[in-house]
C-alpha cells in the first residue's frame, strides 16, 4: 500500500467535495430554482426550502459515504481521469436514488419511484456539474502549482510526464539505466540511493524520444532507450542477435538493432 499522491483522491479532496458540492447545490437551487427543482421539491405542506435542504443533506451524506472508498482505492491503484469521471457520475447516481426515495415517500408514492428517480438524476446532474468541474479544475491547478514549487528548476534533470501531461517523475539523466516500452506504458529503470528501481509511466517512446535524446540516452531498439554508461559489453547471443549486457546484475539483455549498433559502439 502506498500513500495517496493524487490530489483528486486525497483526504483533502474528500472533505472539499463533501462540503462544497451540497452547499453550492443548495444555495444555487434555492436562489435560482433551476431544472424544474421547484416543481419537484414543493411537496404538500412542506416548503420548497425545507425539502431542498433535506435533499442536499442527503447528497452530502452520499458523498461522505462514497469518497472514502475512492481514497482507499487510490492507495492501491492509480485512478486515471476517465475512471475518476465515472466515479463522480456514480456519486450523482447514488445521491439521486436516495433523494428520489425521500421525495417518493413525501409524495406518499403518488408518483412512481423510477419516474421520480429519472427527474432527480437529471436535476442533480445539471446542478452538480458546476461544483464538480470547479473542484476538479481547482485541485488540478493546485497540484500543478505545488509540484512547480517543490521541484527545482534544473534543466539538467529529466521530467517524465504521463499522457495527461501530469508530472510523474523527476530524475537525473545519469541515474537512468534504460527505458523499455510495453504497450501503452514505459518502464523507467534507474538507480536511487544505490538501489535499482523501476517506475511505470503511461506514455510512449515517441512522446519521450526528444527529451531523452537531449539528456544523453540513446535509442538502441524500437522498444528501448539505454544509457551507454551502464553498458558492460555488447555481443551476439545464441540466436545471433546483438544485445547489450548491463554492469548491474539481475537485468535482461538489452536488444540492439543493427541500425543503432554503430552509434552505440561509438559511444562506449
Amino acid at each position: 500500500m502506498s500513500k495517496n499522491k493524487d490530489i483528486l483522491v486525497s483526504g483533502a479532496s474528500t472533505i472539499l467535495h463533501s462540503i462544497i458540492i451540497p452547499v453550492f447545490a443548495l444555495v444555487f437551487t434555492i436562489a435560482y430554482k433551476p431544472f424544474g427543482t421547484y416543481e419537484l421539491l414543493q411537496i404538500g405542506q412542506t416548503s420548497f426550502s425545507f425539502n431542498a435542504t433535506i435533499c442536499f443533506c442527503i447528497i452530502a451524506i452520499s458523498i461522505i459515504l462514497t469518497r472514502p472508498w475512492l481514497y482507499i482505492l487510490g492507495r492501491y491503484k492509480k485512478i486515471v481521469r476517465p475512471v475518476y469521471a465515472i466515479w463522480c457520475l456514480g456519486e450523482v447516481v447514488i445521491a439521486s436514488l436516495f433523494v428520489s426515495l425521500y421525495i417518493a415517500l413525501m409524495m406518499h408514492r403518488a408518483v412512481p419511484f423510477f419516474e421520480v428517480a429519472g427527474t432527480s438524476f437529471a436535476m442533480l446532474v445539471g446542478i452538480s456539474i458546476f461544483p464538480y468541474a470547479i473542484l476538479w479544475s481547482g485541485l488540478e491547478l493546485y497540484a500543478k502549482n505545488k509540484e512547480s514549487e517543490e521541484i527545482p528548476d534544473d534543466n539538467s534533470l529529466i521530467r517524465f510526464y504521463d499522457e495527461y501531461k501530469k508530472l510523474r517523475l523527476v530524475i537525473a539523466p545519469e541515474a537512468v539505466m534504460f527505458i523499455k516500452s510495453e504497450e501503452n506504458y514505459v518502464q523507467i529503470h534507474y538507480i536511487d540511493a544505490g538501489r535499482t528501481k523501476k517506475f511505470v509511466l503511461r506514455s510512449s517512446m515517441r512522446a519521450l524520444e526528444e527529451t531523452l535524446a537531449k539528456r544523453g540516452l540513446v535509442r538502441c531498439h524500437r522498444s528501448y532507450f539505454i544509457n551507454p554508461e551502464y553498458i558492460k559489453i555488447i555481443h551476439r547471443d545464441s540466436s545471433g542477435l546483438i544485445v547489450a549486457e548491463l554492469k548491474q546484475d539481475g537485468f535482461e539483455s538489452i536488444p540492439i538493432s543493427k541500425k543503432y549498433h554503430e552509434e552505440i559502439t561509438r559511444l562506449l
